[in-house]
Order: C-alpha cells, then structure tokens, then sequence
C-alpha cells in the first residue's frame, strides 16, 4: 500500500511540474567576453561577446514561475549568481559592459 501510495504521489507531482505556468527568461550579454548562463545549476545558453552593446542576447521558455538562481560563467569572468523572481511576463538578466550581472522581473506596464 505504501508503494501505491508513494506512486500516487511522484505521478501527481509530475503532472503538476508539468502544468505548471512556464515564462521566459531572457539574457543579454554587453561584456567583450563570451558567457554560458545557467538557471537553477543546469547550463542554459550561451551569448557571444558584445563589446559593441548591441542586444546580444539568447532566450529559454522552459522556466517555470517562481524563485531561479542564475550564474554566468565564462573565461576570466568571476562568477556571479543572483536570484530572481520570474513572473508570468518573465525575467532578464543583463551581464553589463563592466561586467556585473543584474537580474530583474519583468513588470508589466499597465
């Protein structure tokens, strides 16, 4: 009965993961230094270097609402991590010219 039981439950938490809302986040790379960003620990994507500041940048869709750590990694970057909240209209991440990683939610203007 306890192994019914424990089904039961892994069944229902992936089918709740899978309906849960998903938003997008969207990472922008200003640095003269290629980056990897990394959501929740698992790489994401990777944005080329941009020392001319002119929108590089790369996207997921898969993120689901809520509470995300996000690190940036790259050669002869520090690493930094930040936590965002990413709503239903999503989140950004802007790695600066100077090199600083800012994260932020989207806040829908109404």
């Amino acid at each position: 009965m306890r192994l019914f039981a424990a089904f039961c439950f892994f069944y229902a938490s992936l089918l709740l993961a899978q309906s849960a809302p998903k938003a997008h986040i969207r990472f922008f790379n200003d640095s003269a230094k290629a980056v990897n960003f990394y959501v929740d620990g698992e790489f994401t994507c990777t944005v080329r270097a941009n020392p001319e500041e002119n929108e590089a940048y790369c996207e997921t869709f898969e993120a689901t609402v809520g509470k995300h750590a996000v690190n940036v990694e790259g050669p002869r970057l520090p690493r930094q991590s930040c936590d965002v909240y990413v709503s239903g209209d999503g989140a950004y991440i802007i790695l600066s010219k100077g090199e600083r990683m800012h994260c932020s939610s989207y806040v829908r203007a109404e």
